[in-house]
């Protein structure tokens, strides 16, 4: 068993800019990204519901916080989650895109 500090890339996409000229602020982008890693974090994934069933491999990480983000995001109808880059090193990541 092991252990990383991953590192958690997201970008999003709309076709809707909001009065002040943003499509989402970072900080609440930052802030929903927080909540789903949160559940992850200091945790056996081998234990967690989602990884009972699939490995949790940096893919299958992405892929999780890219289905949570997702959720997350979809009161805002006019944003969507394009991609997860999970960095498990400084030279070593992975891209879910949905």
């Amino acid at each position: 068993m092991h252990g990383h500090n991953w590192k958690v890339e997201v970008e999003v996409c709309g076709n809707k800019l909001d009065n002040i000229g943003m499509v989402i602020d970072f900080k609440e982008i930052r802030n929903m990204t927080k909540d789903v890693v949160n559940q992850l974090d200091h945790r056996f994934l081998n234990d967690l519901i989602p990884f009972k069933v699939i490995n949790p491999t940096a893919e299958n990480i992405a892929q999780y916080i890219y289905e949570e983000l997702t959720k997350a995001m979809n009161s805002k109808q006019q944003i969507q989650v394009k991609s997860i880059k999970l960095w498990e090193t400084e030279k070593s990541a992975v891209t879910f895109t949905g």
